[in-house]
């Protein structure tokens, strides 16, 4: 049985979440391997936490977590076929986790440093896939220093979103002008650069998740604030999942899109992307690099996804892993 690590946690303010993320993943995949718990604490000590329940991690400090170290090929005290990446935000789901496996040799599954940097940067981003023909709303890129300068913002109301921030944190909407500058402190608190774009109420939330070579449900988004925010991403969606009523054809053009996006990018594994629906016009809004429980609850049979994803990674890793070291459960080659 293929021994396999989840790398969770660290030093982000989606912490909690990843904690989360992880044991929903590792319930769905338990049956099919040898599932061990790697937990980066805030403090960003690497601990295995197999002695560990979800419910443990209330406590400041659990003493059910044994501390482990990165080594040349794995990790102390437990051996891995392979690492799965379940840490969101900074520190983790930006490139510092893929980072971290590439530096010690571990195989890992998932976006690699540049995608997932690349990704994370919301900047940036809209700057590589609108240059590219990715249709995304206009976005700007707002300063600490802009702010202090007192900068023009060309459109109000408009909605600031910290630069590499993730999962709705952080995220304000400003519907006057008056109100500009309490709003960017606001936003400046979780981080020091910040990007811009106009707020339209009249808007249709979607997402898709894909890997190598699938898709997910379409996911239709109902929003009980006026932003898609913390609360209702992960309370509401994970409890229940709606699946969009959309025509056949609108479907294939999201995984159409979803596919350029992927591939421009150079991600792996599972990904899952955002998109606003505005007059007919489909936009991609941010990439997910490490979704929430890597989006298992869009797919229909998220074991085949994640199989055909374990696989992928196993055909991209050095030929040393390739030539036998990894017990495949199911024979999706064909």
């Amino acid at each position: 049985m293929l021994k396999l690590g989840i790398l969770f946690g660290g030093a982000s303010f989606e912490h909690e979440i990843s904690i989360v993320s992880a044991y929903q993943l590792k319930k769905k995949i338990e049956d099919s391997y040898e599932v061990h718990l790697l937990y980066i604490s805030m403090e960003q000590q690497l601990y295995l936490a197999d002695k560990m329940k979800l419910a443990d991690f209330k406590f400041e400090k659990p003493k059910k977590l044994k501390k482990i170290k990165f080594k040349p090929g794995g990790f102390s005290k437990v051996k891995l076929d392979l690492v799965v990446g379940c840490m969101h935000g900074e520190n983790g789901e930006d490139g510092a986790a893929s980072a971290l496996c590439r530096f010690y040799d571990i195989p890992y599954m998932g976006c690699d440093t540049l995608s997932s940097s690349l990704a994370m940067n919301k900047y940036r981003s809209y700057q590589f896939l609108s240059k590219n023909g990715i249709p995304m709303l206009q976005t700007i890129s707002y300063t600490y220093n802009d702010y202090l300068e007192d900068k023009k913002i060309p459109f109000i109301p408009c909605i600031i979103k910290p630069l590499c921030g993730g999962s709705s944190i952080g995220i304000v909407v400003c519907h006057k002008e008056e109100y500009i500058h309490l709003k960017l402190v606001e936003a400046f608190s979780y981080s020091k650069e910040v990007i811009i774009q106009p707020y339209m109420a009249e808007v249709h939330e979607y997402n898709l998740a894909l890997n190598e070579q699938s898709y997910s449900n379409l996911e239709s988004i109902h929003k009980k604030d006026e932003i898609f925010s913390f609360t209702n991403k992960y309370t509401d969606s994970f409890k229940q999942m709606h699946q969009a009523l959309i025509e056949d054809i609108r479907y294939q053009e999201f995984c159409s899109i979803s596919r350029r996006v992927y591939d421009l990018l150079g991600c792996s594994g599972i990904i899952r992307i955002d998109f606003f629906l505005i007059e007919d016009t489909i936009y991609v809004n941010e990439v997910n690099t490490t979704p929430g429980a890597l989006a298992m609850y869009l797919f229909p049979d998220f074991k085949t996804i994640f199989e055909q994803s374990v696989y992928a990674t196993v055909k991209r890793v050095k030929p040393k892993y390739e030539k036998g070291n990894f017990l495949i459960q199911n024979d999706i080659r064909k």
